[in-house]
């Protein structure tokens, strides 16, 4: 099963429609300004498929009225506001299977007491709940709470939250009674507050409070190795989680308070107990420590990886806040392949950050990626700015361009986007090979002939060190003759004197240097 849709309607910063297809239920990185729309996509897939832990299959109301857009339509003649989420989902059985959130209906994922319409059959409600419980929904703001705190000692019941309401609540357990979920248990712990300071009462309180403990210690095990797994995705981290420590919760007879809500961390560095490790570890440290710490839960929280369904999400918006670029690329790896069954959708206010994401995703193997933006306009002279959402077009070959202009004559605009697909296939070899250039501070600035010549270095090289070709030798002089041909008196004057010939030659010789393997291989 596969997302392939989302329609929001007067949902918190959208106003009217917004329509952001996903086809064949691609992976999707968005760019969008703050105030653009961003976080209010993320709210309405997170609040769409939030798995609530007071019960297996029938969660409390979830009215969508709160998240209606709160200005009026100032339109002539203006329409109420409707509130609305409405998901398309395709699978083998069904190609197009709607299910909408909206005012007139319950939530998907509640079951109706005949008053109100369900949109969901029980199949759809019981393929939703599976979705929730395999998906994870991560923003800057929850990743703030697992690291950074005004009150140092408020910490370990702002981790204890997080997990037991949040990173761990969709996992199912065997307990006497069946299969719960660590919400729902933790739920039950809850709502068995005791009254009164009888034994009996006390002893029934907590031994609820108990069956949470036992179910819960176990998966805090799990999450710490595997966040420690994570972890070494991100160059020169020098972390270590110790422990995820959580004593156990109980209902003490003095107060009748649950009490005991606290997971407290103990963190290394450099082989070094840290105490206060949110006040010691620099920013990017604490995001890639948080950001791991998620990652394994939601890895974890998918019983088997190996199967094609149900569908997994898994939605960043603004995570990467507090990581330089050189931690950015590896989070890009860490979720290229301990995640490969994820519908994941990468949300960001960062231009640089998007342009660099989406040219690495588009190498990711048997994935697809969708790249859109968000921008801000104004949609009337009385409205505040709304969000307007525009699809990047998808990269075209330069080189199939290049043979249409030939095919008609355009020889000038064929020789252009030759010589871009040139330009393109050079930066390609040299930044997966870790060609050496001279630095410049904007990479945009390295010509094309600075490239090519790291590689004839690179190839002669490894000739003197008999280590084989870099490239294949018979294409060095073909490139040289297309570089002096028809690139150099392209950027010349001698571009009116191109002949047909000459540029369909040089288009062959690109497409040869794209398709051979490299370091070249007889």
């Amino acid at each position: 099963m596969k997302l392939t849709q989302i329609q929001l309607r007067d949902f918190r910063a959208f106003a009217g429609e917004l329509n952001l297809p996903l086809p064949d239920g691609c992976n999707l990185l968005l760019h969008g300004e703050n105030g653009s729309g961003k976080s209010s996509l993320s709210c309405a897939l997170r609040e769409f498929f939030t798995f609530n832990q007071d019960s297996a299959l029938t969660p409390t109301k979830k009215p969508i009225i709160p998240y209606r857009h709160s200005f009026p339509d100032t339109n002539p003649t203006p329409k109420p506001r409707v509130a609305q989420v409405k998901l398309t989902f395709t699978d083998a059985a069904n190609p197009s299977a709607i299910i909408a959130w909206d005012e007139s209906q319950l939530h998907p994922m509640e079951t109706g007491d005949g008053r109100q319409p369900e949109p969901a059959t029980p199949t759809q409600r019981e393929n939703i709940v599976a979705i929730s419980r395999c998906s994870g929904f991560f923003d800057y703001r929850a990743l703030l709470r697992a690291s950074l705190t005004r009150h140092a000692e408020k910490l370990p019941e702002q981790l204890f939250d997080l997990f037991a309401e949040t990173l761990l609540a969709g996992f199912r357990v065997r307990t006497g009674g069946g299969e719960q979920t660590i919400g729902k248990l933790w739920s039950d712990a809850k709502k068995a507050k005791p009254r009164y300071r009888y034994k009996k009462g006390l002893r029934a309180a907590n031994t609820v409070v108990e069956n949470f403990d036992r179910a819960f210690r176990p998966f805090l095990e799990q999450v710490k190795d595997k966040a420690n797994e994570f972890l070494n995705y991100f160059p020169n981290h020098r972390l270590r989680i110790v422990k995820l420590d959580y004593t156990g919760s109980s209902y003490p007879k003095a107060t009748l308070e649950l009490t005991g809500k606290a997971i407290i961390p103990e963190i290394e560095f450099n082989g070094q107990k840290v105490d206060d490790h949110q006040e010691f570890l620099n920013e990017a440290r604490l995001t890639a420590l948080g950001l791991s710490v998620f990652l394994a839960a939601v890895a974890l929280a998918d019983a088997n990886p190996a199967a094609p369904d149900p569908l997994r999400l898994l939605v960043l918006d603004d995570v990467l806040i507090g990581l330089d670029l050189n931690n950015r690329l590896p989070l890009l790896e860490l979720l290229s392949k301990e995640f490969p069954r994820h519908q994941i959708m990468l949300l960001t206010h960062d231009l640089v950050w998007f342009d660099i994401a989406r040219e690495h995703t588009g190498e990711w193997d048997g994935c697809k990626w969708s790249h859109a933006r968000l921008f801000e306009e104004p949609t009337g002279p009385a409205e505040p700015l709304m969000p307007r959402f525009e699809r990047i077009k998808p990269s075209m070959d330069d080189l199939k361009i290049a043979e249409g202009y030939i095919r008609v004559g355009d020889l000038r605009a064929g020789a252009v986007y030759i010589r871009a697909a040139y330009e393109a296939t050079i930066k390609h070899i040299c930044e997966k090979n870790g060609i050496e250039v001279v630095f410049k501070a904007n990479p945009k600035e390295v010509k094309a002939d600075a490239l090519w010549r790291g590689i004839l270095r690179r190839h002669a090289g490894r000739v003197k060190e008999k280590k084989g070709e870099f490239i294949d030798g018979t294409l060095i002089p073909r490139i040289s003759a297309v570089r002096s041909a028809v690139l150099n008196r392209l950027s010349h004057s001698g571009a009116s004197s191109l002949t047909s010939s000459e540029l369909t030659t040089a288009l062959q010789t690109i497409r040869d240097l794209r398709q051979s393997k490299i370091p070249f291989k007889p």
